[in-house]
């Protein structure tokens, strides 16, 4: 597939927002994995495994719907404002789901509790 525009269209105020965004949603993946291997050693062994599904809901209900966009409209060089939104609005929802996640598993209340 070509890429709709060149590095070169991009002025360097636009370059450092695609940058910055491209970075976000590393992050954010690489936050997915640390979630899943931390719920995973912090699981109850006797228990049914419902803590594993914060990490499909992370996926399902955060990631694909708001990081993914982000980094392909960042990747194209396209509404790189819209898409540094929906990569920050991603970040704060997955700190809110840590957040929550902490207090369910009984190692840190949450502040809204």
């Amino acid at each position: 597939m070509a890429k709709l525009t060149a590095d070169k269209d991009l002025s360097p105020g636009d370059r450092h927002l695609q940058a910055a965004t491209l970075f976000v949603v590393a992050a954010e993946s690489l936050f997915l994995v640390f979630f899943t291997v931390f719920l995973f050693n912090h699981a109850n062994p006797k228990g049914d495994g419902m803590e594993m599904v914060a990490v499909g809901a992370a996926f399902i209900w955060i990631f694909l719907p708001f990081s993914l966009p982000a980094y392909l409209l960042a990747k194209n060089g396209r509404y790189l404002v819209v898409a540094a939104f929906l990569a920050g609005f991603s970040a704060i929802l997955l700190f809110l789901l840590w957040l929550q996640v902490l207090d369910e598993i009984g190692i840190q209340t949450a502040p809204w509790r």
